[in-house]
């Protein structure tokens, strides 16, 4: 039987031999079974977690990797959040809005943890879009993983980050088939990139060996931000600036770096005067400046961007013995670093 791969779309595929019946994708190495779960199943499971050993174990795992990107007044979504355990340790660390999604009664217990909890998929989910989006061990499970992905990403904010974490392969180093029947995916590194790429989302980090149980001890997961527009970026760009800049600066270099990190924007920026030690860029036009040597006298009381990352050095020191405070000098990894 033909079959197409649901994460990079090749058709490279062939059939495995056992029971369940696996396919297999021979350019991203992706395993899936072609079965359905009925509908309501999983809105009839319960108490996942009840006596399972090193549970804290996962927890810690889990808060360790999402530490570095919480951060006050955030909006946190955990899709599958069962008993809402981990959301719960999340709200301790900082003052944070974490909502849920659980189909099954473990959502009576959640909503006791979390902020708000929701029965219904996220799919049918008509919310303001999150900071942080989360699926522990979610997507497995899911039949048509292109979709679910795609409304994971509606529920992200401009360069928000999602975290999935799923079974690497099957999740068991000893293990060649994950035979879970509700596993209808098994994940390598690649299809589960492509899977998210294809989705118009950036791969931030990507790590394996993640514990989720005694049995399923290598996950993999995968840190992943929206790829944001071409406007967006300047948006971003333009209020770097503002930040580093407040009000009229001096551009100091106009070579490589000025051209492609400056120049697409000089328009928009309150640029006072473009300068150069150069006599060959001295005189040039550039938008509506003439490029010049530094004038201290006429330029002393206004910021100055060095624009020019293999220069920099000399340049702050030249500026620093003409007498421009410290402060006053702003460098081009300070906005795009």
């Amino acid at each position: 039987m033909e079959m197409t791969c649901p994460c990079c779309k090749n058709g490279d595929t062939y059939e495995g031999i056992g029971d369940p019946c696996t396919f297999h994708c021979r350019t991203c190495a992706h395993v899936w079974r072609n079965a359905t779960l009925p509908t309501a199943y999983y809105g009839c499971c319960t108490g996942r977690n009840d006596n399972l050993p090193d549970l804290e174990k996962k927890y810690t795992d889990r808060l360790k990797g999402i530490v570095r990107y919480l951060r006050p007044g955030q909006r946190i979504l955990e899709i599958g959040c069962a008993e809402g355990a981990f959301g719960a340790q999340v709200k301790q660390q900082l003052a944070l809005t974490y909502v849920g999604i659980e189909p099954s009664p473990d959502a009576e217990i959640a909503t006791s943890r979390l902020d708000r909890v929701h029965r219904i998929p996220a799919r049918e989910l008509d919310l303001a879009p999150f900071d942080l989006v989360l699926a522990f061990h979610v997507l497995e499970h899911i039949e048509d993983i292109a979709s679910e992905i795609s409304h994971w990403r509606r529920l992200c904010k401009p360069n928000a980050r999602l975290i999935v974490e799923v079974p690497h392969r099957s999740g068991n180093p000893l293990l060649n088939n994950d035979r879970h029947q509700e596993h209808l995916h098994q994940f390598s590194l690649a299809s589960l990139a492509i899977l998210l790429d294809h989705a118009g989302l950036s791969i931030i980090e990507a790590s394996t060996g993640h514990f989720e149980s005694t049995v399923y001890c290598d996950s993999l997961r995968i840190i992943a931000q929206l790829e944001a527009t071409s406007e967006q970026n300047r948006k971003e760009l333009l209020s770097r600036f503002a930040a580093c800049l407040a009000g009229p600066f001096v551009i100091y270099g106009v070579g490589g770096d000025f051209r492609n990190y400056v120049e697409p924007l000089l328009g928009e920026l309150p640029v006072a005067a473009l300068c150069d030690s150069s006599a060959k860029q001295q005189g040039k036009v550039i938008g509506q400046h003439r490029v010049s040597a530094y004038d201290p006298a006429a330029l002393a009381k206004l910021p100055i961007l060095i624009a020019s990352t293999r220069h920099a050095g000399e340049i702050r020191k030249s500026l620093l013995a003409q007498g421009v405070m410290q402060q006053a000098i702003v460098s081009l990894d300070q906005i795009y670093g």
